[in-house]
C-alpha cells in the first residue's frame, strides 16, 4: 500500500499533536499539583487555621504565571516566598543579582505550598486575613476565598489590583476548573 508523502506528513503532525498536552491540560495538572499539597498539608487542621484550595490555587498561579516562572521551574517556588536570611537556598533576581533578599528554593511543590500556608497563619502581615477568616466562621461557619483574599492586601505593593486578581483568578478556577 502506498501513502503520499503528503499524507504520511499529515498524519505524523496528527500523531504529534495527540502525544502534546493540550494547554488546558496543561493548566488542569497545575491545579491539581497544588490541591493535591494543599488537601494533604490541610486535612487534619481546624477551621481557624485553614486556607481555601480555591485561593491559594488562584495565589500560585499569579505568583508563578502557572508554573511557568523561573522561581517555579528552578526553586519550585510557587508563591514568591522571599528570605533574607543568606544561609537560605535562595534563588536571586535575574535583573538584580545582588539584591540582599532572594526567592527561597524549596525541595518540592508541597514544601513551597506548606510554607505559604504557614506564612498566611503566622505573619503579621496577614492578621487582617485571620481577622476575616474569624469573622467569617463566626457569622457563617466557613470560610469564603473571595472574602479572605481581602486580608491579602499586604502581599503585593499592588494592594487592591493584586486583591482583584486574586478574586478574578478564583472565580476563574470556579467557572472553568473546581466545583
Amino acid at each position: 500500500m502506498y501513502i503520499s508523502s503528503k499524507i504520511m506528513k499529515l498524519l505524523l503532525i496528527f500523531l504529534c499533536l495527540l502525544t502534546f498536552p493540550s494547554y488546558s491540560n496543561t493548566k488542569s495538572n497545575f491545579i491539581n499539583k497544588i490541591k493535591n499539597c494543599s488537601i494533604n498539608i490541610q486535612k487534619n487542621s481546624n477551621i481557624d487555621i485553614y486556607i481555601p484550595n480555591n485561593l491559594i490555587i488562584a495565589q500560585a498561579i499569579i505568583e508563578s504565571n502557572w508554573g511557568k516562572s523561573r522561581f517555579a521551574k528552578e526553586g519550585n517556588n510557587f508563591f514568591g516566598m522571599r528570605t533574607w536570611d543568606p544561609k537560605i537556598k535562595q534563588l536571586k533576581p535575574l535583573k538584580n543579582p545582588n539584591a540582599k533578599f532572594g526567592l527561597i528554593v524549596y525541595n518540592s511543590i508541597c514544601e513551597s505550598v506548606n510554607d505559604y500556608i504557614k506564612n498566611l497563619n503566622s505573619s503579621s502581615k496577614y492578621q487582617k486575613l485571620r481577622n476575616i477568616r474569624k469573622l467569617e466562621i463566626k457569622l457563617w461557619g466557613r470560610v469564603d476565598s473571595k472574602y479572605l483574599a481581602r486580608g491579602l492586601g499586604n502581599y503585593s505593593e499592588e494592594r487592591s489590583e493584586y486583591i482583584k486578581k486574586i478574586i478574578n483568578q478564583i472565580k476563574y478556577l470556579e467557572k472553568n476548573y473546581l466545583e
